[in-house]
């Protein structure tokens, strides 16, 4: 048996045995009582955060392009993929005794696996970072027509105003990227946390009113339950995207009080049945306020008057300021890795110079140049790709499909036992990959112009 066996085998068996310890407590006793740290809620609150992101204020999109039935419907199959694979995960991690997505990769693929994560990460990245680029510039310019309602500058919300907000954000934000550890940012992620909550609570709230103001309007088609286009490829890529948190699902996994099957199943349920139906209230409230006129950013749709959105502007905001530099740190160490990775230093060392002080020397200069070249890049594709839903599809279709479907499917034929069952569900993973991966061509076309956006 290997290390890693050994450790999982006897981590399960420790964990098993503090089990039969503990006395039973009652349902309303383990909901009520404080979080136990690498716990079964804290894991479940870890996978959740994770996931709920700037995807949320696009699922509506995803209802104005397949209907509320059709939406729901592959918001759920999104739910069942995100299971089918944390699932997978969550045994193997146990199984193997591996602690990171990387360190379970690397043991089904070999050397290679590290460089083609680091390549995933780094795609992943920078795309995070335009997609949040482009919710500064949806944000900000209101803000500034509700704060300034006199000047003609700040009444234009998406032309030289929102070209405006997004370099000045790209600017403020290189002093950021100059310190090599931003983990402390990382006590800020709960707000954001808190303003997507707050934003899908006014949505949810002022729904019934937009709804009774636009219904019947011209330009305000009636309500549709079920559509088929060839724009389903792009919605279903972004419902992939909404349920992605598996780089963090082995962690969790390794570190869990009791790692049974049963709980990691109890896990991997509860976390994407919850956001299934967070998404869904969401989605179809957001959808019903603004019918066919609903944006793939949702609070573009609200007036820039209106108070209540106005703070979730704000709030949001700064946690896209804060999460740019969060995630494009480590995005640029992936692109360091891989730099080292095909640069490999077969040089003579000089003097008394060491295998890795040429690293040190060189190492900051060239993290520093790529973070400014890569927020100078975000900030222009941003510009040039304002419908933040165009961003998230082509994330969703890509990364995503890759971290959670793709590569469980691939490890849990090399690690798990092979079953009718199991093989099925690899098939099932491996088809709806291709369905999301579709999407890539419709939507660089959207981009283009060359097709038609969805309506």
């Amino acid at each position: 048996m290997t290390a890693d066996g050994e450790h999982g085998s006897s981590r399960s068996s420790l964990n098993m045995q503090a089990a039969d310890e503990s006395p039973a407590r009652s349902c309303m006793e383990r909901w009520l009582s404080p979080l136990t740290e690498n716990g079964f809620r804290s894991g479940m609150l870890t996978l959740t955060t994770t996931a709920l992101g700037g995807g949320v204020l696009s699922v509506a999109f995803v209802m104005n392009i397949c209907g509320i039935a059709l939406g729901c419907m592959i918001l759920a199959l999104g739910a069942l993929l995100a299971y089918l694979g944390m699932a997978a995960l969550m045994e193997m991690s146990t199984k193997t005794g591996c602690s990171s997505y990387a360190a379970l990769f690397s043991h089904c693929a070999g050397h290679l696996a590290g460089p083609i994560l680091d390549a995933f990460l780094f795609v992943c990245g920078n795309g995070a970072c335009v997609g949040y680029m482009v919710f500064i510039g949806d944000f900000v310019p209101p803000v500034l027509a509700l704060m300034f309602p006199g000047e003609t500058w700040a009444q234009d919300t998406t032309g030289l105003s929102r070209t405006c907000c997004i370099a000045i954000a790209a600017v403020l934000l290189v002093p950021m990227m100059l310190p090599y550890d931003l983990s402390r940012l990382k006590f800020l992620q709960p707000v954001s946390i808190m303003a997507l909550v707050y934003m899908a609570i006014v949505v949810a709230v002022k729904c019934p009113h937009s709804f009774s103001v636009n219904v019947g309007k011209h330009g305000y088609e009636s309500i549709r339950w079920f559509t088929l286009s060839p724009h389903f490829f792009e919605a279903f890529a972004l419902c992939v995207f909404a349920f992605n948190c598996h780089l963090n699902v082995v962690p969790i996994a390794d570190q869990l009080v009791r790692p049974t099957v049963e709980r990691t199943k109890k896990i991997s349920i509860r976390v994407n049945l919850f956001q299934w139906l967070f998404y869904s209230l969401i989605g179809v409230t957001g959808y019903l306020s603004f019918l066919d006129d609903t944006s793939s950013d949702i609070l573009t749709n609200y007036s820039p008057h209106d108070y209540f959105v106005a703070a979730g502007r704000c709030f949001l905001t700064l946690t896209m300021m804060v999460a740019i530099p969060a995630n494009l740190n480590p995005t640029v160490r992936s692109g360091v890795q891989l730099k080292d990775f095909f640069c490999k230093r077969d040089r003579p060392l000089l003097g008394n110079q060491s295998p890795t002080s040429d690293t040190v020397v060189d190492q900051p200069t060239f993290r520093i140049t790529v973070s400014i070249i890569g927020l100078a890049c975000q900030a222009a594709l941003a510009v040039v790709v304002p419908q933040v839903g165009t961003v998230l599809s082509l994330l969703g279709a890509t990364v995503a499909t890759a971290m959670m479907l793709i590569i469980p499917a691939y490890c849990m034929g090399v690690v798990l036992e092979k079953t009718i069952r199991r093989q099925i569900k690899q098939a099932l993973l491996c088809i709806c990959a291709l369905v999301s991966f579709a999407s890539v061509p419709f939507t660089v076309l959207e981009a283009a112009g060359v097709i038609s956006k969805p309506p």
